[in-house]
């Protein structure tokens, strides 16, 4: 017989870690809503028609598809896959958020300042920190054209990582419309601008020498290749906006992430922003700015997001819009590396009594300690029997193990007067 796991790509969570991961995520919602954005809900199956919509590039081929139902699927039989599917689990939450905003902007107020928190899926190659299914923790905002926007959305995911704990982090930022300038200036024609951002998308992960390579088979020839990515290594080496005049860069793209960089890194404590010509995020949807938070204890970044002006308007909604996504995953994984939780922990109580003489006064004990504050749970223990504190002992110090942070208490009916420490 097979032994059973999980879908590769995707995993269980055991009790501690669920507990680390809900306790980041509470400490995530609570800086976004004390930073005005409201919380939204969409399905995580949307139609195949919405996602295919969105321009989103990479991501569209990664999505987990739904087969037809019923009637509509046995008429479908034999057909392409294109014929059997009419919907897909969500890539991310940026496309069914401009779909939701298309339907419901009439009930919204204008700007809207939307967050969403939950699962989405790609069927992509699992590593640290990249799963098939798995958090995202994001903010938007929409109809609001100008740079406070982009400081709005940078100041509240900075504020979230630093109640988490999280230090030493920088702001990556950059605009696309510098790069498709340099792509013009380099005489890359227009119908490759897409796959050279994708391609050079990957410098943080590939060689040089990959990148051009992938460029090349993009059908973009070598030289201009090689030029494309010496320049962008020029402008990374000065890391300045100044850099971007020597090019000829129009000064209302260098004007607007200035203003951005001066306004976030006046606004939040200890966090560099810097300009990169390197990011560039490849996600087909991003029209102007784009940014990544980097760490040093990461690789790759541990959140990212940018302007994405044209999307709503696929779907019939004419409204500027612009987001940030932390990489719930990732942050997680620093959280328990750097031993960064500050959940003070609950107090767990288990009641332990006999259930043929006991039970009523069990329940009414248990009533009277979760008023006082305590989890409890009950424990039917036949008298005789051999003592269970070994047995509670071990499930908490496995709890522990998992990262638990609650301490750990037991009360017998009819023998104790209140609840005794098993484990701090």
């Amino acid at each position: 017989m097979q032994a059973p796991r999980p879908m590769r790509g995707m995993r269980d969570i055991l009790p501690g870690e669920a507990g680390v991961r809900l306790h980041t995520l509470q400490v995530i919602r609570d800086a976004y809503r004390q930073h005005g954005f409201f919380e939204i809900e969409t399905p995580i199956v949307e139609t195949m028609e919405t996602l295919t919509s969105s321009g989103a590039g990479e991501n569209e081929k990664l999505m987990f598809k739904v087969l037809k139902r019923g009637e509509r699927l046995d008429a479908a039989l034999g057909g392409s896959e294109d014929d059997l599917v009419d919907a897909a689990l969500r890539f991310d939450l940026t496309v069914p958020l401009a779909r939701f905003y298309s339907i419901n902007q009439s009930k919204l107020p204008k700007p809207f300042y939307a967050m969403q928190l939950g699962p989405v899926f790609r069927a992509e190659r699992p590593q640290r920190g990249r799963f098939r299914q798995f958090m995202q923790t994001d903010i938007d905002v929409l109809g609001d054209p100008s740079y406070l926007a982009e400081v709005q959305l940078l100041i509240a995911a900075t504020s979230a990582l630093h109640k988490i704990g999280l230090e030493g982090f920088e702001i990556h930022l950059n605009d696309r419309r510098i790069l498709e300038f340099i792509l013009h200036k380099l005489e890359i024609p227009d119908d490759r601008h897409m796959a050279a951002m994708i391609a050079l998308d990957k410098l943080d992960k590939q060689s040089v020498a990959e990148v051009i390579a992938d460029l090349e088979a993009k059908g973009i020839e070598g030289d201009r290749g090689t030029q494309l990515v010496g320049v962008l290594g020029q402008l990374s080496d000065a890391s300045s906006l100044k850099a971007l005049g020597d090019l000829g860069v129009p000064k209302e793209l260098s004007a607007n992430l200035g203003a951005i960089q001066q306004h976030v890194g006046t606004s939040v404590r200890d966090v560099p922003v810097i300009f990169d010509p390197l990011i560039v995020r490849g996600i087909g949807y991003y029209t102007s700015t784009v940014y990544e938070i980097v760490h040093p204890r990461w690789s790759g970044s541990i959140g990212g997001g940018g302007r994405y002006d044209q999307l709503l308007t696929r779907f019939g909604a004419d409204a500027p819009a612009c987001g940030v996504s932390l990489g719930f995953e990732r942050v997680v994984g620093l959280v328990e590396e750097l031993g960064l939780l500050r959940e003070t922990g609950s107090r767990r109580l288990t009641v332990i009594f006999e259930p043929d003489h006991q039970t009523a006064e069990a329940l009414s004990k248990a009533r009277h300690f979760r008023r006082e504050g305590f989890l409890v749970t009950l424990l039917a223990h036949q008298s005789g029997a051999r003592s269970p504190m070994k047995r509670l002992a071990l499930a908490a110090e496995e709890l522990k193990a998992e990262g638990s942070v609650d301490s750990f208490y037991h009360y017998t009916v009819g023998v104790d007067e209140a609840p005794r420490l098993l484990m701090q």
